[in-house]
């Protein structure tokens, strides 16, 4: 929901730059275990399975428990073959790993696709299960009967609760910047997990049952929104709606983020139903169509993720996104449906020209930007608030 997340999305791993160009998606059957040097010059150990191998040498290891990480010839130490297939970590193995990794303190709560690693209340934590499997569910119904090719999660789904902001913080500048220190959390693409913290702590306490749970979160409902929001992330990237550090527009996965992210403070779960009209990224939205560039401003939405990196452009672009999103699900669902399946054939570590995303979209909506840009903001601008 932050410009610093869509940057870390598309750039966090600088060491993916040595990939790209000639690298080829192989994504093996066969376990190899990996001993590298990391971002942070630690030595690492890895069982996991190369997704991508480039001309040079580097490779991309995705282990057991999903995290994606890359090796270049310059820190790689030895590689392995231990002579068996790969496989995803189980639920009990993902539990025990994230208790050796957090330590005392920390507790798991699971549900079907979850594994939720967390030092606040119990309360609290089985809320978030509760509100990320509901989730899960909404969005394989959203799309059940659309002709899209999405399957069960292949790894657990990874979700780390802390106690409060202040232990957040310090976690996330190390795990992906100082810039998402002061975010209510995020979904990182790398390490393939949610990360957040107890929205309900008041410096003091916790929420200890979900009607206490559903009253604090009432005060601010953007609040359940950013959790929603990032955890339609890293459904629809373990879902195969999206491949990671492939080339996915922002416009696109920002936007159907937001399209589910629309809170429903009578649910005491603080979240009930997809596709609702986002009430604030409405009023964002046509606010901003008063002054709107109706000459290029569907164009530059969709050529490149400029928009989304600057400070002065981002809100707009944000509720821009929203919007697209919202009018092809309701307008022109089928066509929206072929730009889907054409963006999962997308391979890893390839970026398209600008040229070729708006080729993209046109072909797969069946109308040029122009007259597509008219018929979207005239429906856009009906909607009530």
């Amino acid at each position: 929901m932050h410009t610093a997340f869509s940057q870390r999305r598309i750039y966090g791993c600088l060491l993916c730059l040595a990939l790209i160009g000639v690298g080829e998606s192989i994504a093996g059957d066969r376990l190899i275990r990996v001993t590298f040097s990391d971002r942070h010059e630690t030595e690492l150990t890895v069982d996991g399975r190369i997704v991508v191998e480039a001309s040079d040498g580097g490779i991309m290891v995705q282990g057991r428990d999903g995290h994606l990480y890359s090796v270049t010839p310059k820190v790689e130490k030895k590689r392995e073959d231990p002579g068996i297939e790969f496989s995803s970590f189980g639920r009990d193995e993902t539990a025990a790993a994230l208790l050796k990794e957090f330590g005392e303190g920390f507790r798991i709560n699971t549900t079907k696709n979850y594994v939720i690693c967390s030092n606040t209340s119990e309360a609290y934590s089985k809320w978030c299960g509760v509100l990320l499997q509901r989730l899960s569910a909404a969005f394989h119904r959203q799309w059940k009967n659309a002709n899209l090719e999405l399957h069960e999660p292949q790894f657990q789904l990874i979700a780390i609760v802390f106690r409060d902001a202040k232990q957040f913080a310090a976690y996330a500048t190390q795990d992906e910047g100082p810039e998402l220190a002061s975010a209510q959390g995020y979904y990182s693409i790398r390490t393939n997990r949610m990360v957040m913290f107890d929205l309900t702590n008041d410096g003091k306490t916790s929420a200890n049952s979900d009607r206490e749970i559903a009253r604090r979160l009432s005060m601010k409902p953007g609040n359940a929104a950013t959790i929603v929001h990032e955890a339609t992330h890293q459904i629809a990237f373990n879902t195969g709606m999206h491949t990671r550090y492939a080339d996915n527009p922002l416009w696109l996965t920002e936007g159907m983020a937001m399209y589910f992210e629309t809170p429903d403070l009578r649910s005491p779960k603080g979240w009930k139903t997809a596709g609702r009209v986002n009430l604030t990224r409405l009023k964002r939205f046509k606010d901003f169509a008063a002054n709107r560039r109706t000459d290029d401003s569907l164009i530059t939405l969709l050529q490149d993720n400029d928009r989304f990196q600057s400070q002065e452009s981002v809100h707009d672009a944000y509720s821009e996104a929203w919007a697209l999103n919202y009018f092809l699900m309701k307008n022109h669902r089928v066509k929206y449906i072929e730009y889907l399946k054409l963006l999962q054939s997308k391979p890893r570590l390839t970026w398209d020209s600008k040229e070729q995303r708006i080729d993209d979209f046109a072909e797969s909506i069946g109308k040029s930007t122009e007259q597509l840009d008219k018929e979207f903001v005239r429906y856009i601008k009906r909607l009530r608030r």
